[in-house]
């Protein structure tokens, strides 16, 4: 087996993945290929099957902020209570790998994409990103996270 990856080095993080690419190396081996860039929805992954020809598809950044991808739920899929509980499960992982001072810090990341879809103000967001402490970001989480967007209209 083979994974591909559908963008080049010199790109580092920008343009779009070469898609093309992936199904040249599908038609060339006879081993399983699997696919991987720019997957970010449910959608890209039959997108990226089809086009390939790929056995499977591997998926990287896609699932920062939106892990439920690999049950094949688009992130306006998933109710807010379950991404609170995700948010609060991660975070607890990341401080008892981590001291936890660095532990929030490196979550910071995590938490920018977790939270990006809900409809919050600016200084809602700026305040739950630069917490110092664990439990004042749990307190802010728990009061300022609301249904998303989508679900609102």
């Amino acid at each position: 087996m083979i994974a591909v990856h559908g963008r080049t080095r010199a790109q580092g993080y920008s343009g779009s993945a070469d898609w093309d690419a992936i199904a040249e190396v599908k038609q060339a081996v006879s081993i399983p290929v699997i696919g991987n860039g720019d997957v970010r929805s449910v959608a890209d992954i039959e997108r990226l099957k089809t086009h390939t020809g790929c056995d499977a598809v591997m998926i990287g950044r896609g699932a920062i902020g939106n892990p439920w991808i690999f049950s094949r739920l688009d992130r306006e899929q998933v109710p807010p209570e379950q991404v609170r509980a995700v948010v609060r499960h991660h975070l607890e992982r990341m401080l008892s790998f981590y001291a936890d001072d660095y532990g929030l810090i490196l979550f910071r990341k995590h938490a920018s994409r977790y939270l990006s879809p809900f409809p919050l103000a600016g200084e809602e967001r700026a305040r739950l990103l630069t917490c110092e402490r664990p439990d004042e970001f749990l307190s802010l989480l728990d009061t300022t996270l609301v249904a998303p967007v989508a679900e609102l209209a």
